[in-house]
């Protein structure tokens, strides 16, 4: 009987041990891979072309902003060459047809890089469109050039609402363009409980790389603009993002909104133009 009571205080004993080493074991292991994810990410950050010129200096990114849309008049457009035919639509949305395509002054396709042949882009923006100084030039996507437009505040990206489609036929001349507007772009008045934060751009490109968007040995460049957010008001609605540029092919964005949660947002002008044209869709089916 005595012999029963040692071997069950024995088994008791190994018992509560073997409890406690594990207590001590996963919190260990737990740190150690913490550990190394974040060696893994520093590593890959020390080969990342253009990662050292970034500024570890904070601003804010989860500031709303807000403007209004700019409603286009019929008298704002006699400035305009005289061989263009207007349609405004909902006076918000201004779509233009050449009687004649028109040649661009520039041949496509082009390198994006190239200063001389954005100018001469612009130029040509400039003489034929309303405002044409207020945007800047992004890409091309099979027919359509996109451009998109820089407030006083920065530039917006990816944006039906301050948006420039140029369209070109298989001549790569110019057929029409769809253009918005906005004006008064300013901040919106915090919410009662917003804690704005600030994030730098290392922050940001530390968070792409330790989700593998940002791998060893690529090239990126960062800059600071507007993205647009979905809300429920008439007015269209920005957030501070940077943009991030991997390899001049793929660009991410990462934003932050009232709820204090990072966001990585991936953009294609592919992906775009398809949200345009089925929002379009939509709207004509709304109306028969």
């Amino acid at each position: 009987m005595q012999w029963n009571k040692i071997k069950l205080t024995f088994i008791l004993a190994f018992l509560v041990l073997n409890v406690y080493l594990v207590i001590q074991l996963f919190p260990q292991e737990e740190t150690e891979q913490i550990g190394l994810e974040t060696e893994s990410t520093a590593s890959v950050l020390e080969s990342v072309k253009g990662y050292q010129e970034l500024s570890d200096e904070e601003t804010e990114t989860n500031q709303q902003y807000e403007a209004t849309k700019m409603q286009f008049k019929a008298k704002d457009l006699e400035e305009l060459p005289g061989n263009i035919n207007f349609d405004i639509n909902s006076g918000t949305e201004l779509v233009a047809t050449f009687e004649e395509p028109v040649e661009l002054p520039v041949e496509l396709p082009f390198d994006k890089e190239t200063k001389e042949s954005i100018d001469d882009l612009n130029s040509f923006v400039n003489e034929y469109v309303l405002h044409g100084e207020d945007y800047a030039y992004w890409g091309r996507q099979g027919k359509e050039l996109l451009f998109f437009q820089e407030t006083d505040k920065g530039q917006t990206y990816f944006s039906e609402d301050s948006l420039l489609m140029v369209t070109i036929n298989e001549d790569y001349h110019v057929t029409d363009y769809t253009q918005t507007y906005i004006e008064n772009f300013k901040k919106s008045e915090n919410e009662e409980g917003w804690e704005v934060n600030h994030y730098s751009e290392k922050q940001a490109v530390k968070a792409l790389t330790a989700k593998q968007y940002i791998e060893r040995g690529d090239t990126i460049e960062v800059e600071k603009g507007f993205y647009p957010i979905i809300e429920l008001s008439s007015k269209p609605n920005y957030t501070p993002a940077y943009k991030i540029t991997v390899n001049n092919t793929k660009h991410y964005f990462y934003l932050m909104l009232p709820d204090n949660n990072p966001y990585i947002r991936q953009q294609t002008e592919s992906a775009f133009i398809n949200n345009l044209d089925l929002e379009k869709e939509t709207e004509t089916e709304d109306t028969q």
